[in-house]
């Protein structure tokens, strides 16, 4: 027997029928703008919904889609704000419900492993990034410590922050979102992926170790000696069993994109991490410095190693470091504005798009070495071609943005996310330019490599993951953010810090190539450059301040008591609805 009407409504539309058998509600699409009911989650666009009707269906829970909470369910009923800060709340008149949601019942035990994580190696990078740049301007300052000696430490600080901090990162925003979007409470063996994280830490732990004693492989971006390489390859194929069996497991059947690329990120990184480190050629077990060891890690024809150094070096941040930003990019950036996805189909171009370009771009960093002609015209038209998926996902997030960059000023994760994601525009730019073989020439061995490397790895990559950590950390520890002074002050020294940073690196290298040009010696240089080092030190020194200060707002957001801060964020927020 039906109830009222309300009951009828609500059996009319399916929803106490079974989740595959329910006909979704499409009346808060005619205004997606303004609606209070907009999705939680990453949706596809209004224009677009009749095209994809079967994901609306597929996503609805009990008539409602995941993330989402009825008013009348609401009331009396514990939550954490989808903002960072109990001043974060909404002003007068603004409905509440695209700024709260529900305290999640979802596990997010091996996100908070893996991301805690990431926040020590970023403290622990950087620290050495700082002892580089020191050394650049007074070289005897650790004299007697070979430990610290340059060619020692800057492995550590390269390795460490694509290995420990970003890749950490990375995989615990895979961990947090993949529940969400295939409709889980979390990842098919969530104990495992804890335990795997204990494990990454212990490999970066002793690849670090190694370094710092002088056992190197003796590559660029490779240096980690064969024992650690095949830890790490072990890893990562568990990591990838847990996803696709966390995906083969769903209860949600189409898979956005965000899906897409960590399910294939992960499996790009693992063939080029065992390609690149030439894991079939162990040598010796402990690297460069002992007899035999010339096998270990390396072609035996040094042209042909170095081509396939460089070509698996830069797809590091063609198949593991962008793809992954950008997937958790277009999770977080709808999610957090509450806006659809402007465009399922530009997001498809930009997947493709990078898998098919991205792949032969590493060569252009050779055009000044005897590699084959053809190679290098390869690279060149490879890197002009990439704008293509560039130009896609910019697109994409740019019009998804579109009516909401008032949220850019008020929202801290958001900003520091968007912030990363311009920066990320403009490394591809640069990049591009980079591969002209005139311009090439020019900044070939200067610092400008150094500044197009950071531009990538700490004003992109970085910048969104100190975003993502601003962000997922209140949420998995249910309670509103420490301290929102301290994640402003975290956004502004880092950029100031960067900016600087990077615009003393890039005087530096014009200063390198012009002098070169004209012949002068590399002595004089070096003097000429002096006051860029300093600068360097000293942008790295805010830099370094910066994650210590996010890693402080982490630990007291996750430890402290703000229960009561809770409760007088959410009687705001009740007092702020509409009457019903």
């Amino acid at each position: 027997m039906v109830g009222g009407d309300g009951t009828k409504r609500a059996r009319r539309a399916g929803h106490d029928r079974p989740w595959h058998r329910r006909r979704a509600s499409w009346k808060w699409l005619t205004d997606a703008k303004n609606a209070s009911n907009v999705p939680a989650g990453p949706t596809l666009a209004p224009a677009k919904a009749f095209r994809h009707r079967r994901f609306f269906d597929r996503t609805a829970h009990g008539g409602k889609l995941p993330g989402t909470c009825d008013p009348a369910e609401r009331k009396g009923r514990n939550v954490v704000t989808d903002i960072t800060s109990t001043r974060d709340m909404p002003p007068s008149g603004r409905h509440p419900s695209d700024l709260l949601e529900p305290i999640h019942h979802y596990s997010d035990r091996a996100a908070r492993t893996w991301l805690y994580s990431s926040v020590f190696w970023l403290m622990f990078v950087t620290l050495v990034g700082l002892t580089i740049a020191t050394e650049l301007i007074a070289p005897n300052i650790f004299a007697g410590i070979p430990y610290l000696v340059f060619s020692r430490i800057r492995p550590i600080h390269v390795n460490g922050v694509i290995f420990a901090w970003l890749s950490m990162m990375y995989f615990g925003g895979a961990f947090y979102v993949l529940p969400r979007l295939l409709g889980l409470r979390e990842m098919w063996g969530e104990s495992l992926a804890v335990w795997m994280a204990w494990a990454w830490n212990l490999t970066m732990a002793a690849g670090f170790a190694g370094l710092s004693m002088g056992y190197t492989q003796g590559r660029e971006y490779t240096e980690l000696i064969w024992p650690v390489d095949v830890a790490v390859v072990v890893v990562l194929l568990i990591n990838i069993y847990i996803i696709l069996m966390t995906v083969l497991a769903r209860r949600i059947r189409p898979l956005y994109v965000t899906v897409w690329w960590s399910v294939a990120s992960p499996i790009w990184l693992a063939a080029d991490y065992f390609i690149v480190n030439v894991m079939w050629r162990p040598g010796t077990l402990l690297g460069n410095g002992i007899p035999g060891a010339r096998l270990s890690g390396a072609l035996e024809d040094p042209l042909a190693d170095g081509m396939l150094n460089w070509w698996g070096n830069h797809n590091l941040f063609g198949l593991w470091l962008t793809p992954m930003m950008v997937g958790l990019m277009y999770y977080f950036v709808p999610k957090i504005t509450r806006t659809p996805l402007y465009s399922h189909t530009l997001s498809l171009v930009s997947f493709w798009g990078i898998a098919f370009f991205y792949t032969g771009v590493g060569h252009h960093h050779l055009l000044q070495a005897p590699i084959p002609g053809w190679l290098k015209t390869f690279a060149t038209v490879n890197s002009i071609m990439l704008l293509v998926p560039v130009f896609a996902f910019v697109g994409n997030i740019w019009l998804t943005m579109r009516g909401n960059w008032d949220k850019f000023f008020v929202n801290i994760p958001l900003r520091f996310m968007l912030t990363g994601f311009l920066f990320y525009f403009l490394v591809n730019v640069q990049g591009s330019f980079m591969a002209v073989p005139a311009f090439n020439k020019m900044i070939h061995f200067t610092n400008f490599i150094v500044a197009h490397a950071h531009l990538a790895l700490l004003g992109a990559f970085t910048f969104f993951g100190m975003g993502l950590i601003e962000y997922m950390v209140p949420q998995m520890a249910r309670r509103p953010v420490y301290s929102r002074k301290i994640s402003e002050w975290t956004y502004w020294l880092l950029l100031t810090g960067f900016f600087g940073f990077f615009w003393v690196l890039t005087i530096a290298s014009f200063l390198q190539g012009e002098s070169w040009a004209r012949g002068e010696p590399e002595v004089n240089v070096l003097a000429m450059i002096r006051p860029q080092y300093i600068g360097r030190a000293i942008f790295g020194a805010l830099i370094v301040f910066s994650t210590f200060t996010l890693a402080w707002n982490v630990v007291a957001t996750v430890f402290s008591d703000t229960s009561a801060g809770t409760r007088r964020a959410f009687r705001r927020a009740v007092a702020l609805e509409p009457g019903e």
